[in-house]
């Protein structure tokens, strides 16, 4: 499975950086675990979707620099069928499918009546689903402005963002190969009731018995990298700080 981070950073998108989005290819199928800025690199760099025959979105929630790179979606018309799968009633109580009806609907969005693919499939995503060919974990994490899911995929891939330090993390990530979580802050800790500093990112690393920590969800504040790396490599050797490109 070839795998890439497409936006490494929060908040919004900056010359470095553009935000949350990663990309996984099975075969013919791709899926997109969150539809930030980097989304739009789906357009701007044709080779990722050479041979495509079917795109995927996965949201952890609907907070705009997770789902902005979603106005990519008209230049995909007459390309190729898509999907998006979102949380729904588990977390806010209505449908994943009302959710986004609303956020892809005029007056935000060129509207649902102008279906932007061939075919567009909106899906609820709560406890394990099966997407395309990939196998979607979840769990709900409280620790945010509103709760947000982490995400498991084909068990050997965790994606824990927008979470301040949550110890649950561990549990949930244990046995997958490879972390993908944010640091938003380049300390040991952070007294942020929202986000997650390096050094918690890799307290979870270390939990899980993972074999790569990627810290992703970078403040894009100027200066913010620096340091990141410092904190997570003392508490979890296999840390490395993602950019846009990285190789998962």
């Amino acid at each position: 499975m070839e795998a890439r981070l497409l936006g490494s950073g929060g908040w919004l998108p900056t010359d470095a950086r553009e935000t949350a989005c990663v990309y996984l290819r099975d075969g013919a199928d791709v899926l997109l675990l969150d539809a930030g800025t980097g989304m739009r690199r789906l357009i701007t760099d044709p080779s990722l979707l050479e041979g495509v025959e079917r795109l995927h979105v996965a949201l952890t929630h609907y907070h705009l620099d997770h789902t902005a790179g979603l106005v990519t979606l008209p230049a995909l018309a007459g390309r190729l069928p898509c999907s998006i799968w979102a949380p729904g009633n588990a977390l806010y109580g209505v449908s994943a499918e009302s959710l986004l009806e609303r956020l892809l609907s005029a007056p935000f969005a060129l509207g649902l009546d102008r279906d932007p693919c061939d075919t567009l499939t909106l899906g609820e995503l709560d406890g394990t689903s099966e997407v395309g060919p990939f196998r979607i974990e979840t769990r709900i994490q409280p620790l945010h402005t509103g709760p947000t899911l982490a995400l498991r995929v084909d068990g050997w891939l965790a994606y824990c963002t927008d979470t301040a330090y949550d110890e649950a993390n561990g549990e949930f990530a244990r046995g997958a190969r490879v972390l993908l979580h944010e640091a938003m802050h380049p300390a040991d800790t952070t007294d942020d009731l929202i986000h997650s500093a390096s050094g918690e990112a890799a307290r979870i690393a270390a939990a899980a018995e993972v074999e790569r920590l990627v810290l992703v969800h970078v403040n894009p504040t100027p200066g913010f990298d620096e340091g990141l790396i410092e904190p997570a490599v003392a508490r979890f050797a296999a840390s490395e700080v993602g950019y846009d490109g990285t190789e998962v």
